[in-house]
């Protein structure tokens, strides 16, 4: 076959795909906590659907720290936090003058832009229901067509909330519909969090999930012969059981250390005072090394992608499972006023001060760290298991099953394992 016939052929094969693109609609999904050892303790029939008809992967690697906020920034970006921003749930921007804490305010990113905003840009309406970065708050800027209000998160809106607007918008009718509907779900996170990777209370709530994937399933399902619609679903990392407790408050107490500290679980900055000395500080904190890794902002490990933005502070603490870091901020009241951060123990275990039974923000190279992926519908390749795929690879795949662009910049790939053939042009 001579070069002009190929040529041919793969701009027929492309003219194909954007044809069926063009009337796709995708459903992005997030549940948040959710590993893959949750779904293999209890019973989840939706999801063994997608596993015979679509894409799966048991090892979606979220990004470093492994937390919430970054991981929910790289899902729907396809970035690095090094080049989005967001480096924890919680961090410090001595810029600005100001905490990051767990708001989810796009006005927050320092680049790339969410699967929803790259969208609206290249003139597909979106929607982005609960899911963080979907306001400018300091504008006052939605990034999508369509999204809910953005609120306080005990106020957010309900699961079942988001699942009802998320399917009517896919039952639409209309002209103007979104076709990326984005829809983020508390999932097993918290309850993971306060009884166990795989206790009655957390496979409860995974089965809620399931339900909910069998609900937009039927949703699709159910559209007219004249449209198709894919199901692409994520969760921003895993979970691992913990115990002893790295009491950060009373350590910097102790060691009278002139610094401020943010994060929490597997993570830890630490933002020096003017005249601290960052020597004194690493002295002080090398008698926890059984407990936790140190590393100066510029010398972070390679896994980190989290570059030297003065968000990362000048030290990073970096927890060894099963101890788990508790900043000064986050113990309960009652805990600082019984002198926890003063006259404690700088590493315990809570017992009946109720601890966390399970948490996250480690190394993503921990295999408890990855979570689950899941893609079923239009273009995707049936009865696929991924060995493995990076969470900045979603975005890149949702994109291209839209037949679109990816946001400007972008570190993640098409997993184009996930993706069935494009059928030929009729």
């Amino acid at each position: 076959m001579n070069v002009f016939r190929i040529g041919v052929l793969i701009a027929a094969l492309s003219a194909a795909t954007w044809a069926q693109a063009a009337d796709r609609t995708v459903v992005m999904v997030m549940f948040d906590g959710f590993a893959p050892a949750m779904a293999d303790a209890t019973k989840t029939p939706n999801l063994d659907v997608i596993k015979k008809e679509g894409a799966w992967s048991r090892h979606l690697v979220p990004v470093y720290p492994t937390m919430s906020l970054p991981n929910h920034t790289s899902f729907a970006t396809g970035c690095w936090p090094e080049h989005h921003g967001v480096v924890q749930n919680k961090f410090f921007d001595p810029d600005r003058g100001a905490p990051y804490d767990e708001n989810g305010d796009a006005n927050w990113l320092a680049g790339c832009e969410p699967a929803w905003a790259a969208a609206e840009r290249q003139g597909v309406k979106a929607a982005a229901l609960n899911f963080a970065n979907r306001w400018d708050v300091k504008k006052n800027v939605a990034l999508a067509s369509v999204v809910n209000p953005f609120v306080p998160w005990e106020q957010a809106e309900s699961d079942e909330q988001v699942l009802a607007k998320g399917i009517a918008l896919l039952k639409s009718a209309d002209a103007k519909r979104p076709r990326l509907i984005s829809l983020y779900f508390r999932g097993p996170d918290h309850e993971a969090h306060v009884n166990g990777v795989t206790a009655p209370q957390t496979l409860a709530e995974v089965r809620k999930a399931d339900a909910i994937v069998g609900k937009l399933m039927a949703a699709i399902r159910a559209l007219p012969a004249d449209r198709e619609a894919t199901l692409v679903i994520g969760t921003d990392h895993g979970m691992i059981a913990v115990d002893p407790v790295v009491n950060l408050g009373r350590i910097i107490n102790r060691h009278w250390l002139y610094v401020r500290d943010a994060g929490d679980g597997g993570n830890a900055y630490l933002y020096l005072d003017k005249g601290e000395s960052v020597e004194r500080v690493e002295k002080a904190l090398a008698q926890y090394e059984d407990a936790f890794i140190v590393h100066r902002t510029g010398a972070h490990p390679a896994y980190s992608h989290l570059g030297s933005s003065k968000r990362v502070g000048d030290l990073m603490l970096v927890a060894k499972p099963p101890y788990y870091i508790a900043p000064s901020s986050s113990l309960p009241w009652y805990a600082r006023a019984m002198g926890m951060t003063w006259f404690w123990s700088d590493i315990f275990v809570p017992g009946w001060l109720g601890g966390l039974k399970a948490s996250h923000g480690y190394d993503p190279s921990i295999p408890e760290m990855h979570g689950v992926f899941y893609a079923w519908g239009a273009g995707v390749a049936p009865g696929k298991e991924i060995a493995q795929l990076d969470i900045i690879d979603v975005h890149p795949t949702v994109m291209h099953l839209l037949g679109l662009q990816p946001g400007k910049p972008v570190d993640g790939k098409v997993v184009a394992e996930a993706l069935a053939p494009a059928e030929p042009a009729k």
